[in-house]
């Protein structure tokens, strides 16, 4: 095999040291294009904001988690800082489709599940109050000014 090398490398006039190291120069190169390629891409991304209103209407939607989504809006709206057991049960008793879920599986996780995801996206935002640990209160953004001289601690964006 080394014949083999020392061939190559007098028929091509190319040291093997240096051929590996022009592979790896190669192979740098490709990374660094893949690199700009995913920024480029990330970049067009955060350029293609939704421009669309996002309106609420329960009664137009077909799905039930659009029927959740929507229903927690229009609750959070009625009253800044509910925490999740009490959002939870004006949701069951606001919507008939909703409580026939609920009636049906006698569980709540999926709307724990809807409550946390819309958290996670910041459609809403949620807290804690100082000493109390157990409880996790939910606030719309638009509530933020309402409650933004009591806040110790935000998270960070």
């Amino acid at each position: 095999m080394s014949e083999l090398d020392q061939n190559n490398s007098v028929n091509n006039g190319v040291n093997p040291s240096l051929q590996k190291e022009g592979k790896e120069s190669n192979q740098q190169i490709s990374n660094a294009k893949k690199k700009e390629k995913k920024v480029k891409v990330e970049k067009e991304k955060k350029k293609r904001v939704d421009d669309s209103f996002i309106i609420i209407l329960p009664e137009k939607v077909k799905s039930l988690r659009a029927k959740i989504e929507n229903r927690i809006i229009e609750i959070l709206k009625e009253e800044s800082l509910i925490n999740e057991k009490e959002l939870i049960l004006k949701l069951i008793a606001r919507d008939p489709e909703i409580k026939e879920y609920y009636v049906k599986t006698q569980d709540i996780s999926y709307l724990q599940f809807i409550l946390w995801d819309m958290a996670k996206r910041k459609i809403i935002y949620k807290a804690k109050i100082l000493g109390d640990r157990k409880h996790v209160y939910f606030f719309l953004p638009e509530q933020l000014e309402q409650i933004k001289d009591k806040v110790i601690k935000a998270p960070k964006e």
